[in-house]
């Protein structure tokens, strides 16, 4: 019973934490309009993964959903850091807590069974 109790709320905090990262993307969006679109096709690829990875329709590929979404968050990480690099913009607080909850994602993608 605990182990489906840890089970459920893994997957309620992934849900609740992919919403969030996406959504601080799309208020990104909004703030930035010269990058605008790749902050929306990179919020909308975070609902397209959460949905690949938890729906029924996509269970028998559920190896390759894991493994996309992991890269995904991890390139969008890294290019978070490359664009600092370049732009010397942290976007502070809100660049750094996105990449925070990014990691904590990957932490419990690859813990999810």
């Amino acid at each position: 019973m605990q182990t489906a109790t840890r089970a459920t709320s893994s997957k309620i905090a992934l849900i609740v934490l992919t919403i969030i990262t996406a959504l601080l993307h799309f208020q990104r969006a909004i703030a930035d309009p010269d990058i605008r679109i790749l902050f929306i096709l990179n919020g909308l690829g975070y609902f397209a993964l959460l949905a690949a990875f938890y729906m029924p329709a996509f269970q028998k590929h559920h190896k390759l959903a894991r493994w996309t979404f992991v890269g995904y968050t991890a390139v969008t990480i890294l290019l978070y850091f490359v664009w600092v690099a370049m732009s010397a913009d942290w976007t502070v607080p809100v660049g750094p807590i996105a990449k925070v909850i990014e990691a904590v994602m990957i932490y419990l993608i690859v813990r999810e069974p």
